[in-house]
């Protein structure tokens, strides 16, 4: 019955990567994957799941997607890289710049940093808080603050042959100065950019392996198996029920399982994380169980917590 569950840090640990035919995307995908890549060739939702993607290197960011977080290349050529810069800012997708760049300097070789950089001198301390709170996240990444109010300036400041990752168009003045008309980036790195954005986890990013008991399973049995106060139970592997400690534990030791169970409640496997502690009640501080499309068990996943 024991279930660990998975946990990926804010680090610059290598992604689960499935990638798109694109310039530069399978390149990128090599880098960030440790393993093998997964080459998209059919539904995109399917084969994030079936991957157990984190991470999606595109041509570019698909409209109205957000099932995984997207890494899309421009003008990128690895062996033209000499440093990288993750350029952030209060938005959402810095911490996933950050992690990128410090993935990608790990996988070259090359120094990587990241740089926040404020419009005028009243916001330096607002930069500094910033870049402060992403160390805390992204540990062994060098950090510093620029004051310019121009984006070609902080190109301008850049290391030699430095690539540039940074988050997707938003509300920031940041991404105002890098991004044009049509969503085009008007300021270029010396060696190319990468840009990026974060989605929301999916159950499947945080799912351990499955923990259950069988209803054809005695009471008495369950009881000696169980470690918390409530578990999923299958039968030849599908879902069936959920079952309590407190239920069988006023029961006759030989009644089965089965006879006891509560209907199934559980997630799928492509549910966003959130929705994980809705659940949190009712399993008492149980694993969730998590179902694929067939209703299958195929995981538990801990409810977030507050």
């Amino acid at each position: 019955m024991a279930t660990a569950f998975e946990d990926r840090s804010m680090s610059g640990a290598a992604f689960s990567v499935v990638w798109t035919r694109g310039k530069g995307c399978a390149e990128l995908a090599d880098l960030l994957d440790a393993g093998s890549p997964n080459r998209v060739q059919g539904d995109l939702r399917a084969e994030c799941i079936g991957a157990r993607a984190d991470l999606l290197v595109s041509r570019r960011l698909p409209p109205g997607f957000d099932f995984v977080s997207v890494a899309v290349p421009s003008d990128f050529v690895p062996d033209t890289v000499e440093s990288v810069s993750a350029a952030v800012s209060s938005g959402p997708h810095s911490a996933l710049a950050a992690r990128i760049a410090l993935r990608i300097g790990e996988a070259l070789g090359v120094e990587a940093e990241m740089v926040s950089a404020y419009p005028a001198p009243d916001d330096r301390a607002a930069a500094q808080r910033i870049v402060k709170t992403l160390a805390g996240k992204v540990p062994h990444l060098p950090f510093r603050v620029v004051e310019t109010a121009d984006a070609r300036e902080l190109i301008a400041a850049l290391p030699p042959n430095a690539l540039l990752v940074l988050g997707a168009p938003g509300g920031g003045w940041l991404q105002r100065a890098f991004f044009g008309t049509g969503v085009r980036l008007r300021q270029r790195a010396p060696a190319g950019a990468i840009v990026v954005q974060q989605a929301p986890a999916r159950v499947y990013h945080k799912m351990g392996e499955p923990a259950y008991v069988s209803r054809h399973l005695l009471v008495g049995d369950a009881l000696r198996l169980m470690e918390h106060g409530a578990a999923a139970v299958v039968d030849e592997g599908e879902l069936v029920g959920v079952i309590r400690r407190r239920t069988l534990e006023g029961a006759d030791r030989g009644i089965r399982v089965g006879d006891l169970m509560d209907d199934p409640v559980f997630l799928e496997v492509g549910d966003g994380y959130e929705e994980a502690a809705r659940l949190a009640g009712v399993f008492e501080g149980a694993p969730i169980p998590v179902v694929d499309g067939n209703g299958r068990l195929v995981g538990c996943v801990a409810a977030p917590t507050s």
